[in-house]
């Protein structure tokens, strides 16, 4: 799933709560800096290189990475983003890395036998969901089903988002953004939130990301696996209804079948049958 354009909608609508909350700068303004396409060619740059206005009225260049998973080469290309736009604005550099789930190798200090580079390194997932909710920022809650008892406190952050103060446009890209984060989680996270928000998440620009990425096809998979359900549970029920008792071995050969058509078939089959010996035979049929 495209994390990154979550994480550029969040940037640019909430980088000061993020550099806030996140990061321990106590910001009173903040720019992203965008540099001119033909230096950014052959160079990768920085994922978000952003001039900050302290509140004591300093102003430094603070370098934030956004990582859904850990790479071993990270902190050397962080060090290389800091080296560059070090020499290139003479400014105070922050350098930070937000990482999104969980990685054993991941350090917040790179050393070799001439350098020691230290960075902010805040892992999102040790974070306690339970607090941002409680804090209720609309800006960080997109955040929540990746942080510690994030699926348990997801339902409270998006009714949170849903009713928050925020224009109606600002809470369809924060529902989207959590959508779309949440899929870091589970499948099944984005495909909820999208079934209950469809209504506002729609007129956010980032929602074909979610269509692209299929999770509008997962909900449609999720309603015909629940017709599917429903036919078997039906063709069960009428064969209890008829015959009492259906042997266990039956119904679990009813429970596998997946053909709507052959559920369909069975079901009038279920209604009219002499026996269940005949319904097994028909059963058998058809599924053989």
């Amino acid at each position: 799933m495209h994390y990154d354009i979550a994480a550029k909608m969040l940037m640019e609508k909430c980088r000061n709560e993020i550099l806030r909350e996140f990061l321990g700068i106590a910001v009173a303004e903040s720019t992203i800096l965008e540099e001119a396409p033909q230096e950014t060619v052959s160079v990768k740059r920085s994922d978000f290189p952003i001039w900050v206005r302290d509140e004591s009225g300093g102003r430094r260049l603070v370098l934030v990475e956004i990582q859904s998973r850990w790479e071993k080469d990270l902190p050397v290309r962080l060090l290389n983003y800091r080296s560059r736009y070090l020499l290139k604005y003479a400014a105070e550099v922050v350098s930070c890395v937000l990482l999104l789930r969980p990685a054993p190798g991941a350090v917040s200090v790179y050393e070799d036998n001439e350098v020691t580079f230290r960075f902010r390194f805040i892992p999102i997932h040790d974070l306690d969901a339970r607090e941002f909710v409680r804090r209720g920022t609309p800006c960080l809650l997109p955040f929540v089903p990746l942080m510690r008892h994030g699926e348990e406190a997801m339902e409270a952050a998006d009714a949170l988002i849903y009713g928050s103060s925020l224009p109606r446009g600002d809470k369809a890209d924060m529902l989207t953004a959590m959508a779309i984060l949440s899929g870091l989680v589970s499948k099944e996270l984005p495909r909820m939130l999208l079934g209950r928000r469809r209504d506002i998440m729609i007129e956010s620009a980032a929602y074909d990301i979610i269509k692209e990425e299929g999770i509008q096809q997962g909900i449609q998979q999720g309603i015909q696996q629940g017709m599917l359900d429903h036919s078997k549970q039906a063709v069960i029920e009428v064969l209890e209804a008829r015959f009492d008792l259906v042997p266990a071995s039956m119904v679990t050969a009813i429970q596998t079948i997946s053909d709507p058509g052959i559920l369909k078939f069975l079901l009038k089959k279920a209604a009219t049958t002499d026996s269940l010996d005949h319904f097994k035979e028909i059963m058998a049929r058809l599924t053989d």
